[in-house]
């Protein structure tokens, strides 16, 4: 029992560990709708807009704005650095099969580049 309740903690503790990216999302026209991953974040200038890295993940975005055409893509992504705290704890612990799984998982660990803009162009109707 007691091992489970270790387990549980630990894995509690490193899935908090998780680091995220404050991104800025600007367009050539102010007041464009953002959707994120099916979900409306709000109207650009958006700023500081905390997004999870993690690997392998691609972030859908939507952007709209009547009497231009919607422009939808993946958020640009670029290589993180490793949560090197999680880490040295997980040494501390005197455990060593978690902290080579943590290093190699942030080598891939990917999140968006901070600054993000999009040009929307007039639609033709």
């Amino acid at each position: 029992m007691n091992k489970i309740i270790s387990v549980a903690v630990i894995a509690a503790f490193f899935s908090a560990c998780q680091t995220t990216t404050l991104v800025n999302i600007n367009t050539n026209v102010p007041g464009a709708q953002v959707v994120l991953d099916g979900k409306i974040i709000g109207a650009t200038p958006i700023n500081d807009y905390k997004v999870k890295n993690s690997a392998g993940k691609k972030y859908q975005v939507i952007i709209e704005k009547e009497g231009y055409e919607p422009v939808q893509r993946n958020l640009q992504t670029e290589t993180k650095t490793a949560n090197q705290v999680a880490v040295v704890i997980g040494y501390a612990f005197g455990i060593l099969i978690l902290p080579a799984f943590l290093m190699l998982n942030a080598l891939w660990m990917e999140g968006p580049v901070p600054d993000q803009y999009f040009i929307l162009e007039k639609s033709g109707s």
